[in-house]
């Protein structure tokens, strides 16, 4: 087949059948902008000079954990749900001749697209709200609120590499 059949035609699956999978990708973006957050939240320094800092910052990896496992699960069952309820759809490319190596090779495009607009719009938003989460933490202990902006990059790759690995 011509190159480029495959993702042409996963991207039109994912957007005839949008309906089903907008709920999909917005749900992996909420759990990897969770999944940032808390690891953005584990290395900053604002929260390590704080008193109990050092235990707030023991108990985010283990919040990270319970996040990535319970976003393993639930994108697990909701992945079968959106491919449950594109059965005749698969049917009707069986009949038009393709085999299930094909379906398959198929499924890889559309699942490797949804990855990478649920990581990455997921880590854009993680981004963008990890300050203001920092800073509501601060201020909600009362402690001295830094505005310093930035990125932490060690949180970013951590949840980039879970999530590939989950899709």
């Amino acid at each position: 087949m011509k190159a480029g059949f495959y993702p042409k035609l996963a991207w039109e699956g994912i957007r005839k059948n949008g309906r089903m999978f907008f709920p999909y990708i917005l749900t992996g973006s909420v759990m990897v902008t969770m999944l940032y957050i808390l690891g953005f939240l584990g290395k900053s320094p604002a929260l390590a000079e704080m008193p109990g800092g050092s235990t707030l910052m023991g108990m985010l990896p283990l919040g990270s954990v319970v996040i990535a496992v319970f976003s393993l699960l639930f994108l697990f069952y909701t992945n079968s749900f959106l491919i449950r309820q594109r059965y005749r759809e698969f049917g009707l490319y069986h009949v038009l001749g393709m085999d299930k190596r094909n379906i398959g090779i198929l499924m890889f495009w559309e699942c490797l697209m949804v990855a990478v607009m649920a990581i990455g719009s997921g880590l854009i938003i993680g981004m963008a709200l990890s300050k203001t989460a920092e800073l509501f933490l601060l201020n909600l202990l009362g402690l001295e609120v830094n505005y310093e902006l930035r990125v932490g990059f060690d949180a970013l790759w951590q949840t980039a590499l879970v999530f590939a690995a989950i899709y």
